[in-house]
């Protein structure tokens, strides 16, 4: 989410919804695209990019052990941290962008089934 590339943060965000809107967190091309939102973050960057990765790092951890209860409080938080960083210093296409991806993350996070722990 870095503005020093507004380009790429619109295009990785435009493909991040069209694979979350699919559906399947488990698909390779989901996969794919987490992988590289995990990438692209800085950690250290300014506002909500710390927590992103880390809940993206948490997510990663979640699929990987079908842990639907986690999956499901993970695309909540990110839902959250990436709305809120609609709010921070980025253009005004990112802005939207990244509030669409805050709804579509949040929706996600109430149509898993939960499972028993």
């Amino acid at each position: 989410m870095s503005t020093s590339n507004p380009t790429s943060a619109n295009s990785s965000l435009i493909d991040t919804l069209q694979v979350l809107r699919g559906g399947d967190l488990t698909a390779p091309a989901a996969l794919s695209q987490l992988e590289s939102w995990t990438q692209m973050i800085n950690i250290g960057g300014p506002g909500a990019q710390g927590d992103i990765f880390l809940e993206l790092q948490n997510l990663q951890k979640y699929i990987a052990s079908s842990d639907s209860a986690n999956i499901s409080h993970t695309l909540q938080q990110l839902g959250l941290l990436t709305t809120k960083a609609a709010e921070e210093d980025v253009t005004e296409e990112v802005s939207d962008l990244l509030r669409q991806l805050g709804e579509v993350l949040t929706a996600a996070s109430t149509s898993l089934p939960q499972q028993a722990q």
